[in-house]
């Protein structure tokens, strides 16, 4: 009688798959990072905005020059819009986050004219919620004041989203942002930092965090 003599069983064994080890993550580099995009979004006359403009007469590349010296709104397009008003030009903007865009509303017929900017809020004794809204009438004279002024009030929108990554609804901080730096020549992320600093503000709910 033969023997069938098999290999030893020990070969046939399935190796064992090592687990992957958990990831960590460098909070240095991730600062770094950080750090690398907001110098990014500081140099807008470097890197250029993606500009369309929709006003007869005013072009992509008159805008960049009225906008030049502040800060880009990273991968966000602007878009200038005419305001076809009624009785008197005013200020008009939006930030469009779920498609990526700021429009700045340029009033046409374009004439000077005076903005009342609400710059803080007291609260008033008593009960209720009443508050003493205090204000600056400042007059624009130009199309480029229009422009850097509503810029940078939407500006601030996006950068509390995007960069903070909180709601973006601070009107009051926004328009004492830009009616402090809309006349500058240079406006950096340093500005914008100083103007929310104490701004008591609640964070992105996780759903629109990951979307953002």
């Amino acid at each position: 009688m033969s023997l069938l003599i098999l290999p030893p069983r020990t070969g046939l064994r399935r190796q064992a798959i090592p687990l992957a080890e958990e990831l960590h993550f460098d909070p240095h580099a991730v600062r770094r990072a950080v750090a690398a995009i907001e110098r990014r979004a500081s140099r807008a006359h470097t890197l250029g905005l993606l500009v369309r403009s929709d006003v007869h007469g005013i072009k992509a590349a008159d805008v960049r020059r009225a906008l030049a010296g502040l800060p880009s709104p990273g991968d966000y397009r602007v878009v200038i819009k005419p305001l076809r008003y009624r009785t008197r030009p005013h200020l008009s903007g939006l930030c469009e986050f779920d498609v990526g865009r700021i429009i700045v509303r340029l009033p046409e017929p374009f004439r000077p004219f005076d903005e009342l900017v609400y710059v803080s809020a007291r609260r008033k004794p008593g009960a209720g919620m009443r508050f003493a809204w205090v204000s600056e009438k400042v007059r624009f004279r130009t199309r480029r004041d229009v422009l850097r002024f509503v810029y940078l009030h939407e500006w601030l929108h996006w950068y509390l989203r995007e960069m903070v990554g909180r709601r973006s609804g601070a009107e009051t901080a926004c328009d004492r942002f830009a009616l402090r730096n809309f006349r500058r020549r240079q406006v950096t992320l340093d500005d914008a930092r100083e103007a929310i600093r104490g701004l008591r503000m609640l964070p992105l709910p996780d759903g629109l965090r990951l979307v953002a």
